[in-house]
Parts: C-alpha cells; sequence; structure tokens
C-alpha cells in the first residue's frame, strides 16, 4: 500500500453520530441504523457516496464515530443527526478492501505514515465509500484519509 497526499476542499457532512470504541460492533450497527434514514437528508453532495468520520475523545479509548453523507450546504439537520465540517488542507490517502480495514489502519499508523515524510494533524479522519462501493463485497474499496502535513 502506499500514501498518496490529496489536497482536499472543506466538506459538510450530515449524519448519525456514536460514541464508542475503535473496531466496536456499534459501527456496524449504527450505518444499519443510518442507511434506514439517509433519504432525510437535505442537499445531497454526491450521489451514492457516504462518509465514516472519526476522532479520539479524551482518550485514545474513545472513539466518536460518524455515519454521514456529504451536503452542498447543511440546512435543516434531521432530528437525532448532527453536521460537520471537515476541515480543506492536505489528507494522507490509502485505498483498502473493506476486509481489510482493521489490518489497513495498524499498516497506517505503525508503518506507513511513520517511514514517509508527513506526519497526521488534529482534526477527523474519515473513511470514503464511492459509488462503486458495495457493502456486500469484502473486497469493494474504502478509501482512508487522514489531515496530514510534511515533517518538515
Amino acid at each position: 500500500m502506499t500514501l498518496n497526499i490529496v489536497d482536499r476542499p472543506a466538506l459538510h457532512v450530515v449524519g448519525m453520530h456514536i460514541e464508542t470504541k475503535p473496531m466496536s460492533p456499534d459501527i456496524p450497527a449504527l450505518w444499519t441504523k443510518f442507511v434506514a434514514r439517509i433519504t432525510e437528508i437535505e442537499n445531497p453532495l454526491e450521489a451514492k457516496v457516504s462518509y465514516g468520520v472519526m476522532w479520539n475523545g479524551a482518550s485514545m479509548d474513545i472513539l466518536h464515530y460518524m455515519a454521514a453523507v456529504s451536503v452542498s450546504r447543511p440546512s435543516r439537520v434531521p432530528q437525532e443527526m448532527t453536521a460537520l465540517l471537515l476541515p480543506a488542507g492536505a489528507y494522507a490517502s490509502f485505498r483498502y478492501p473493506l476486509s481489510g480495514l482493521a489490518k489497513g489502519f495498524g499498516e497506517i499508523f505503525n508503518r506507513l505514515l511513520p517511514s514517509s515524510g508527513y506526519v497526521q494533524v488534529p482534526g477527523p479522519l474519515f473513511e470514503r465509500y464511492d459509488e462503486a462501493f458495495d457493502p456486500g463485497d469484502s473486497n469493494s474499496a474504502v478509501e482512508i484519509c487522514l489531515p496530514a502535513r510534511s515533517k518538515s
């Protein structure tokens, strides 16, 4: 796997949020609830594209996870949902099959990022499920993006 640096514009997302632990079964359960309500979100920006947005809480054992879609502007946010702005900037981008996400995150944080000329910067990281993604296919590709800057 290789690291690609991508400059991304700011992106508004709207979705459902939970506080959980990394790799928790709460995350797939959240997606089931979210997909059932996705049509309630106004002003969708990318057809058939969704985001898994995450950031750590007070400790590394607490993970905030949001199943979301991008919107052109966050207008009326449905009940039990929230809006979030993903900041513009440089993101380290990686692609892994759905079945390899856990291994992929380990590889990113333990090998790829440390051996690159980049470091992670504060801010949410996200999984991007594009229009070709098929949740029933364990080999379906997922893009992982984390905010980054050059070490120098």
